[in-house]
């Protein structure tokens, strides 16, 4: 609200440069009425911010489950996660293991005994997954035996990135299935302009309407917990 002295102080300087035309009452109204607007547009404002945020905050955490999601179907269809191969021996045993980073934590994946891996290759080679490899009966897998054999280890490498499909595949399906979304399609929910005399507690409903319609249309067309 503009005080009287405001008023009278904006017609008396108006009026010490001839200014006449306009009455102390008419500067009144509008000073009022200006202010009355930058107030309005001031929680306009304000809400606006809090339904950016809202949105900002959707909207990241949106694109990072499209990331997730994307990145879990790739890895599972594609089996192209990068593992790291490491040659193992239990007592007198050799065994290949390989390891991976997958959503911010190390994994370990069995890869398999000397028999097992020659067992695996010999199916990969008739799925027509991998080319034709010879590997000895007997014959010990060691570091230097990876880097002799190029094809060996590439075919190792896969039977890892395989296992590590795997892993994820098992774990997803451990958590049960994913929640179903609606489609989105729907218009955004806009509170109803109905016509109706304009009081004080009708401007604080339509302002709370105004806050809370994106959670309620969200709400409505992609469910609560996205």
């Amino acid at each position: 609200m503009i005080k009287q002295e405001t008023t009278q102080e904006v017609y008396n300087r108006q009026k010490c440069v001839g200014n006449s035309s306009v009455s102390k009452k008419e500067i009144s109204f509008l000073l009022d009425q200006l202010d009355k607007r930058s107030v309005h547009l001031i929680k306009k404002k304000d809400m606006l911010v809090r339904q950016k945020t809202r949105v900002d905050n959707d909207l990241k955490q949106t694109e990072n489950e499209i990331k997730r999601i994307r990145e879990r179907l790739n890895y599972i269809v594609n089996s192209d996660k990068q593992v790291s191969i490491s040659l193992k021996k239990q007592q007198s045993n050799q065994y290949i293991k390989g390891r991976f980073w997958w959503e911010g934590k190390q994994r370990d994946v069995q890869i398999g005994s000397e028999k097992t891996i020659i067992s695996i290759l010999d199916t990969l080679k008739k799925n027509k997954l991998i080319d034709r490899i010879k590997v000895k009966r007997g014959q010990k897998f060691n570091w230097k035996h990876f880097y002799k054999d190029k094809k060996i280890a590439d075919a190792v490498q896969m039977i890892g990135r395989i296992k590590a499909a795997g892993y994820i595949l098992n774990k997803l399906i451990k958590e049960g299935p994913l929640d179903p979304l609606k489609t989105g399609s729907e218009k955004p929910m806009v509170p109803d302009k109905k016509k109706r005399p304009v009081t004080a507690s009708t401007i604080v409903e339509t302002e709370n309407m105004n806050i809370d319609w994106y959670d309620g249309w969200k709400n409505k067309n992609f469910g609560e917990n996205i």
